[in-house]
């Protein structure tokens, strides 16, 4: 395999505005960058990478854990449109992150979110047996699932073949 790591998830928002202060309360960080770029100012090199010819957008980035980064994009042109962000649906996906205290960020985020199930919930059977895990959206419906590994620590770590990121 070639791949080294993960660079960057990027996720498409309605509008930076909201998501920015969301985004910096629920990781409790500030971006380490933002702006926007315009296609006439950047020689549209970022519509010839997304496949949109004159492509406007806005960006806020933040470090995550392990080296990877959340890149948050709001496009102006084209404009956005919406789609079915049921968990359920194809193409849905979600960012999954892990805490020491789930019931912490759970108090934290519960009048800032949407949480899907009422509490964390203990999982019951198979590699995740004994963490507690819970669901939530962010201001445009993005799943993001938290969970709190039990004692015996991150169930594939024996299938990855890459470094443990605890060291």
């Amino acid at each position: 395999m070639s791949f080294l790591s993960i660079d960057h998830v990027g996720v498409a928002v309605t509008d930076l505005e909201v998501s920015v202060p969301w985004w910096t309360r629920f990781l409790e960080k500030e971006p380490f960058m933002q702006g926007t770029w315009i296609a006439a100012d950047v020689e549209d090199y970022v519509g010839k990478i997304v496949g949109y010819p004159n492509c406007d957008m806005s960006g806020a980035f933040w470090a995550l854990p392990g080296g990877s980064v959340l890149e948050m994009l709001q496009y102006h042109n084209p404009p956005p449109g919406r789609v079915d962000m049921a968990t359920y649906n194809a193409g849905n996906t979600h960012l999954c992150l892990e805490t020491e205290d789930i019931h912490r960020d759970y108090e934290r985020m519960r009048d800032h979110a949407v949480f899907v199930s009422p509490e964390p919930v203990r999982c019951a059977w198979g590699r995740y047996e004994g963490a507690l895990t819970c669901y939530l959206r962010d201001p445009d419906d993005i799943s993001i699932e938290l969970i709190q590994f039990a004692d015996g620590g991150r169930p594939f770590e024996v299938e990855s073949p890459f470094v443990n990121p605890y060291g």
